[in-house]
């Protein structure tokens, strides 16, 4: 009988023991979720971010996702943002012209190196050098020679609503919409210039090769394939409660901003979630497939990857199509694309040495200030910060 006392008394000292690994373990993996939960939440803080969504892709699969802080933070709403809260992923949106434009190659409707005015309405050349041809490789990697008068593209076609198949007049001589600062003074192919009016082009591309609007060959060929079902060019296709509230951060004051419904698309009018656009990252970092089906040819994804004017630098980053490559202080190569909204701001980035990649998309920025270079030095730290945050995560997962 006391032996069997002494073994009970022996085993509940082992379970003890055990329980109380169990119990530090989960308590230590608390503490860990909450010191990043913390660093983040004080990132948000230190670049006035109302609200943030993140997600970790990893061997192909979402890994993680969360949201923080308030989607609407009125007070009558107090909306918590969610990785299913819609938002402005702007210029991001190159990279689904882009991969437009590369089914379209793979079909052989195209070739990338095709002079484009061949599917064009209007001769699209630089007046300066009428004797060059524009190619898909030179729109798509930003070497058309095409400036970057973004600001003047919106005011026209969003501002002041001129119908968008008034286009052509906006890039020809002699047209009422026509301005010489449109184009820049080096002949197409011999330097980059960010342009978004050179996607904008693309989108009118994909329209004339496929007689089909370009949301709705986006629609049939990458959204319903990808699974993306919370994605739209339109903020008025949302119930407003999922979407998020736009902000600008001025005086110490969150000022509310308007949904306006801009005329480009292929530029940087996508809306989506956090959620949708892991799908379209995730086909990325698996070479063209999502879910088993396969949406771009390994090699169409490579090319997309690549720089493809390897000299040629814009802010330290090479283009590759509707994507850019930069290498980093920490030895790694990176490459994404971000975007730039009225209110809000969007960023996709993979690490190449072992196709790890992260969103992060938050609801507070000036357009205008972005656009013309003048980050806040607190916006910036709080986003370069928030990004280094998330990778070492993703490191832990």
């Amino acid at each position: 009988m006391k032996k069997i006392v002494i073994s009970l008394l022996i085993l509940c000292m082992i379970l003890s023991s055990a329980f109380v690994a169990i119990g530090t373990k989960e308590s230590l993996n608390n503490e860990i979720a909450d010191d990043f939960d913390s660093r983040i939440e004080n990132l948000m803080r230190h670049g006035h971010m109302p609200s943030l969504v993140t997600c970790i892709v990893k061997n192909n699969t979402l890994v993680w996702a969360k949201g923080y802080g308030y989607a609407d933070r009125s007070i009558l709403h107090k909306r918590k943002a969610t990785p299913d809260t819609v938002y402005p992923i702007a210029s991001i949106t190159k990279s689904i012209t882009a991969t437009a434009i590369m089914q379209l190659n793979e079909t052989g409707l195209i070739g990338l190196d095709d002079n484009v005015s061949e599917y064009l309405t209007f001769d699209l050349k630089n007046p300066k050098y009428p004797d060059v041809n524009i190619t898909f490789r030179m729109l798509l990697a930003h070497q058309s020679s095409l400036a970057d008068t973004t600001v003047r593209f919106l005011m026209i076609f969003t501002i002041l609503k001129i119908p968008h198949d008034r286009l052509n007049e906006y890039f020809l001589p002699g047209k009422s919409l026509y301005s010489p600062r449109v184009w820049n003074d080096y002949a197409p192919g011999e330097d980059v210039c960010y342009s978004t009016m050179g996607t904008e082009i693309l989108g009118c591309l994909v329209e004339q090769i496929t007689h089909q609007s370009f949301e709705d060959y986006c629609q049939e060929h990458i959204f319903e394939p990808l699974k993306m079902r919370n994605t739209s060019f339109y903020f008025s296709d949302f119930d407003k409660d999922k979407l998020a509230c736009l902000y600008l951060w001025m005086a110490g004051v969150y000022l509310p901003m308007p949904y306006v419904e801009s005329s480009y698309l292929a530029g940087g009018g996508l809306k989506t979630t956090i959620s949708d656009l892991s799908h379209f990252l995730i086909m990325h970092t698996d070479s063209g497939i999502y879910d088993g089906v396969r949406i771009l040819k390994e090699k169409s994804v490579e090319e997309m990857h690549r720089a493809q004017y390897p000299d040629s630098y814009d802010e330290g980053y090479n283009h590759g199509f509707g994507w850019y490559l930069k290498n980093f202080s920490d030895g790694e190569t990176y490459g994404g694309h971000g975007g730039i909204y009225s209110g809000a701001r969007a960023i996709m980035r993979m690490r190449y040495s072992d196709n790890v990649g992260v969103l992060y998309f938050w609801n507070q920025n000036s357009f205008l200030l972005t656009h013309f270079n003048h980050t806040r030095p607190e916006q910036k730290e709080a986003r370069i910060g928030i990004e280094k945050a998330l990778f070492e995560k993703a490191d832990e997962l």
